[in-house]
C-alpha cells in the first residue's frame, strides 16, 4: 500500500510539472514561430489568395480566405492594421496581361508578400437537411520579395494545409467561413507566438506522425 502511494506521489508530481511548463512548454507555453511577424513589423505584408479553375472553388472563396487571413493576422497575431493590406481579387491582370504575387507587393509599398493557393476545393449540400461537407486544401508561402527569397517555409515548397469539415451544420455561407478560418489560423500560426493549447485546430486533416509531433514539441 505504502508503494502504491509513492508511485501515486510521482505521478502526480509529473502531472503537476507538465501543466506548470516545467521541462517543455507546457500547454500554456508558447510555440515559437517559424518566421516572426511580430518581430519584424518593420516590414508590410501583402495577402495574396489565388484560386485556380483547376481547384474548382467557389467564386468567393478566394476573397473569404483573404478576408480571415486579415483578421487573424491582426486579432491574433497583433499585427498593426497598417502593416497587412489584401490583394482584393488576385486574378486581376496588370496591363501586361500578367499580375504576380511580387509585383503587386512592390506596387502596394510591403516588402513581405504571404501568398496563399486554394489547391483543392470542395463544398456539398448533403443528404441530411441544412448540412454540408466541405473540403479546403491550400498551399502557402510567405516571400521577402525585396530579398527575393522565401521565409516560411524556407524551403520555398510552400506549406500544405487540409481543412475538412465532414458533417458541417449551416448553409454554404456558414461552412465556407468555418472553413475559411480553420486555414487561416492553421497558416497563420506559424508566424506568431502562439499559446501550445491553441495551435491545434479540430477541422485540420493530419497524419500520425504530424499529430505525434505537435503534441511533443
Amino acid at each position: 500500500m505504502k508503494a502504491t502511494n509513492t508511485v501515486c506521489l510521482f505521478a502526480a508530481a509529473g502531472l503537476a510539472l507538465t501543466l506548470a511548463g516545467c521541462g517543455d512548454a507546457g500547454i500554456y507555453g508558447k510555440v515559437k514561430p517559424e518566421y516572426d511577424l511580430v518581430a519584424n513589423q518593420d516590414k508590410k505584408v501583402l495577402i495574396w489568395v489565388e484560386a485556380p479553375r483547376s481547384a474548382a472553388a467557389d467564386v468567393d472563396a478566394a476573397e473569404k480566405l483573404a478576408a480571415s487571413l486579415y483578421d487573424h493576422l491582426v486579432a491574433r497575431a497583433r499585427i498593426k492594421p497598417n502593416n497587412v493590406q489584401v490583394q482584393s481579387d488576385s486574378r486581376t491582370a496588370a496591363p501586361d496581361g500578367v499580375q504576380t504575387p511580387e509585383a503587386a507587393a512592390r506596387q502596394a509599398g510591403t516588402q513581405l508578400v504571404l501568398m496563399v493557393r486554394i489547391e483543392e476545393y470542395e463544398l456539398l449540400p448533403m443528404n441530411i437537411r441544412n448540412y454540408h461537407f466541405g473540403r479546403m486544401a491550400t498551399r502557402s508561402l510567405l516571400l521577402d520579395v525585396q530579398a527575393n527569397q522565401p521565409v516560411w517555409p524556407k524551403s520555398g515548397q510552400g506549406k500544405v494545409h487540409d481543412i475538412a469539415i465532414e458533417l458541417g451544420q449551416g448553409d454554404r455561407a456558414a461552412i465556407l467561413s468555418q472553413m475559411s478560418a480553420s486555414t487561416a489560423h492553421c497558416i497563420v500560426r506559424n508566424l506568431y507566438p502562439i499559446v501550445k493549447m491553441y495551435y491545434k485546430n479540430s477541422d485540420e486533416r493530419i497524419s500520425i506522425q504530424e499529430a505525434f509531433e505537435m503534441e511533443t514539441f
